[in-house]
């Protein structure tokens, strides 16, 4: 008896272990507009031109837009003037780029910018096998990448695909 219950605690246990967590990742919220999502912040490990890049996404369910609203770490002044993502053959840009901030630090400056991308472009970009890459153009005329390790995207991609399909109701 007694190995039969640790047996089904053990099956129990892998099961759990095997399923992936979102919520360090993601979180929901009702308001009196619908249901708002939210793709908390996430830091990219490989940069260039810049000294990092974070990114959070916010979609409001029912419409057929998000916005992704983005940290970059520079050591140059400039201000952004393109953010566009792409993965494989597909390169999809932003609109309504709004600069949010722009501090000054010991290193340089920390731009915060905020653009609006159609959603299901968004979730076909992280359907894609190729990690994402985000690409900004600088007003210095410099371009700038940041994009996932090779050993991050799979999860963040099977993660986030997985949120975006839990939004079909």
């Amino acid at each position: 008896m007694k190995r039969i219950l640790f047996c089904l605690l053990l099956v129990a246990a892998c099961l759990n272990c095997s399923a992936q967590s979102i919520e360090k990742r993601y979180s929901s919220t009702i308001t009196n507009q619908g249901t708002i999502h939210f793709f908390r912040p996430k830091k990219l490990g490989k940069v260039d031109n810049m000294d990092s890049f974070s990114f959070d996404m916010t979609y409001l369910a029912g419409r057929d837009s998000l916005t992704l609203n983005c940290s970059i770490a520079l050591t140059s002044e400039a201000m952004v003037n393109t953010l566009a993502m792409k993965s494989e053959r597909m390169t999809v840009e932003g609109h309504q780029l709004h600069m949010l901030f722009r501090d000054v630090t010991k290193k340089g400056y920390v731009l915060r910018v905020s653009s609006v991308f159609a959603y299901k472009d968004i979730k076909a970009l992280f359907a894609k096998t190729t990690p994402l890459v985000f690409q900004v153009t600088l007003s210095n005329g410099q371009t700038c990448t940041a994009t996932y390790k090779d050993s991050q995207w799979k999860q963040e991609s099977e993660q986030v695909t997985r949120i975006f399909n839990s939004f079909i109701y």
